[in-house]
Protein backbone atom coordinates (compact mmCIF):
# COMPACT_ATOMS: atom_id res chain seq x y z
CA UNK A 1 0.00 0.00 0.00
CA UNK A 2 1.22 3.48 -0.74
CA UNK A 3 1.60 5.98 2.04
CA UNK A 4 -1.68 7.61 3.10
CA UNK A 5 -2.16 11.33 2.75
CA UNK A 6 -4.56 11.48 5.68
CA UNK A 7 -3.94 14.39 8.04
CA UNK A 8 -5.16 14.15 11.61
CA UNK A 9 -7.85 16.66 12.56
CA UNK A 10 -8.95 18.37 15.75
CA UNK A 11 -11.82 15.85 15.93
CA UNK A 12 -9.28 13.01 15.79
CA UNK A 13 -7.39 14.44 18.76
CA UNK A 14 -10.63 14.99 20.67
CA UNK A 15 -11.53 11.34 20.11
CA UNK A 16 -8.04 10.20 21.17
CA UNK A 17 -8.20 12.24 24.38
CA UNK A 18 -11.69 10.98 25.22
CA UNK A 19 -10.68 7.36 24.65
CA UNK A 20 -7.50 7.86 26.64
CA UNK A 21 -9.33 9.38 29.61
CA UNK A 22 -12.15 6.85 29.71
CA UNK A 23 -10.75 3.55 28.46
CA UNK A 24 -6.93 3.54 28.49
CA UNK A 25 -6.67 1.18 31.48
CA UNK A 26 -9.64 -1.08 30.66
CA UNK A 27 -7.55 -3.67 28.83
CA UNK A 28 -4.75 -3.72 31.41
CA UNK A 29 -3.16 -7.13 31.94
CA UNK A 30 0.04 -8.49 33.45
CA UNK A 31 1.56 -9.54 30.14
CA UNK A 32 1.30 -6.33 28.11
CA UNK A 33 -0.09 -3.93 30.71
CA UNK A 34 -1.49 -0.93 28.76
CA UNK A 35 -0.78 -2.28 25.26
CA UNK A 36 -4.36 -3.06 24.30
CA UNK A 37 -5.59 0.23 25.79
CA UNK A 38 -2.99 2.08 23.75
CA UNK A 39 -4.17 0.40 20.56
CA UNK A 40 -7.82 1.07 21.36
CA UNK A 41 -7.05 4.75 21.97
CA UNK A 42 -5.64 5.28 18.47
CA UNK A 43 -7.38 2.57 16.42
CA UNK A 44 -9.81 4.88 14.55
CA UNK A 45 -6.90 7.06 13.46
CA UNK A 46 -4.82 4.05 12.41
CA UNK A 47 -7.75 2.95 10.24
CA UNK A 48 -7.79 6.37 8.59
CA UNK A 49 -4.02 6.31 8.01
CA UNK A 50 -3.67 2.69 6.81
CA UNK A 51 -7.17 1.84 5.60
CA UNK A 52 -9.54 -0.84 6.86
CA UNK A 53 -8.51 -4.50 6.69
CA UNK A 54 -5.14 -3.86 5.08
CA UNK A 55 -1.96 -5.84 5.78
CA UNK A 56 -0.33 -2.62 7.02
CA UNK A 57 -3.11 -2.02 9.54
CA UNK A 58 -2.83 -5.58 10.84
CA UNK A 59 0.93 -5.27 11.16
CA UNK A 60 0.83 -1.94 12.99
CA UNK A 61 -1.94 -3.23 15.27
CA UNK A 62 0.36 -6.06 16.35
CA UNK A 63 3.09 -3.50 17.02
CA UNK A 64 0.79 -1.40 19.20
CA UNK A 65 -0.42 -4.31 21.33
CA UNK A 66 3.10 -5.03 22.56
CA UNK A 67 4.12 -4.24 26.13
CA UNK A 68 3.44 -0.64 27.08
CA UNK A 69 3.30 0.88 30.56
CA UNK A 70 3.58 4.54 31.42
CA UNK A 71 1.85 7.26 33.39
CA UNK A 72 -1.85 7.58 32.64
CA UNK A 73 -1.40 11.33 32.61
CA UNK A 74 1.49 11.44 30.13
CA UNK A 75 0.60 8.67 27.70
CA UNK A 76 -0.97 11.15 25.28
CA UNK A 77 2.41 12.82 24.72
CA UNK A 78 3.76 9.50 23.46
CA UNK A 79 0.56 8.95 21.46
CA UNK A 80 0.94 12.35 19.79
CA UNK A 81 4.55 11.71 18.81
CA UNK A 82 3.62 8.24 17.55
CA UNK A 83 0.76 9.46 15.37
CA UNK A 84 2.82 12.33 13.97
CA UNK A 85 5.44 9.82 12.83
CA UNK A 86 2.83 7.41 11.43
CA UNK A 87 1.00 10.22 9.65
CA UNK A 88 4.21 11.23 7.91
CA UNK A 89 6.05 7.93 7.38
CA UNK A 90 3.41 5.20 7.53
CA UNK A 91 4.35 1.57 8.07
CA UNK A 92 7.98 2.29 7.16
CA UNK A 93 8.39 3.85 10.60
CA UNK A 94 7.29 0.74 12.52
CA UNK A 95 10.70 0.19 14.15
CA UNK A 96 11.02 3.89 14.96
CA UNK A 97 7.64 3.84 16.66
CA UNK A 98 8.48 0.75 18.71
CA UNK A 99 11.79 2.26 19.81
CA UNK A 100 10.25 5.61 20.63
CA UNK A 101 7.50 4.03 22.73
CA UNK A 102 9.99 1.81 24.59
CA UNK A 103 12.35 4.73 25.16
CA UNK A 104 9.78 7.20 26.46
CA UNK A 105 7.43 5.06 28.50
CA UNK A 106 9.89 4.61 31.39
CA UNK A 107 10.87 8.27 31.85
CA UNK A 108 7.25 9.45 31.53
CA UNK A 109 6.14 6.79 34.02
CA UNK A 110 8.74 8.01 36.52
CA UNK A 111 7.78 11.66 36.08
CA UNK A 112 4.03 10.95 36.18
CA UNK A 113 4.26 8.69 39.21
CA UNK A 114 6.44 11.19 41.05
CA UNK A 115 3.99 14.01 40.45
CA UNK A 116 0.58 12.33 40.58
CA UNK A 117 1.18 9.40 42.95
CA UNK A 118 3.63 10.98 45.38
CA UNK A 119 3.91 14.77 45.22
CA UNK A 120 0.26 15.84 44.91
CA UNK A 121 -1.12 13.42 47.57
CA UNK A 122 1.68 14.49 49.93
CA UNK A 123 0.86 18.18 49.49
CA UNK A 124 -2.87 17.66 49.99
CA UNK A 125 -2.23 15.31 52.91
CA UNK A 126 -0.05 17.93 54.60
CA UNK A 127 -2.71 20.60 54.06
CA UNK A 128 -5.42 18.30 55.43
CA UNK A 129 -3.28 17.37 58.46
CA UNK A 130 -2.62 21.03 59.22
CA UNK A 131 -6.34 21.80 58.95
CA UNK A 132 -7.21 18.87 61.24
CA UNK A 133 -4.59 19.86 63.84
CA UNK A 134 -6.07 23.37 63.91
CA UNK A 135 -9.54 21.97 64.59
CA UNK A 136 -11.01 22.38 61.12
CA UNK A 137 -13.29 19.37 60.48
CA UNK A 138 -12.68 19.63 56.73
CA UNK A 139 -9.07 18.63 57.35
CA UNK A 140 -10.19 15.28 58.70
CA UNK A 141 -12.51 14.75 55.74
CA UNK A 142 -9.87 15.77 53.19
CA UNK A 143 -7.18 13.41 54.42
Amino acid sequence: MTKSNYKLTKEDFTQINRRSLLTFQLGWNYERMQGSGYLYTILPQLRKIYGDDTPELKEIMKTHTQFFNTSNFFNTIITGIDLAIEEKEGIAAKETISGMKAGLMGPFAAIGDSIFAALIPTIFGALAANMAINGNPRGFLSG
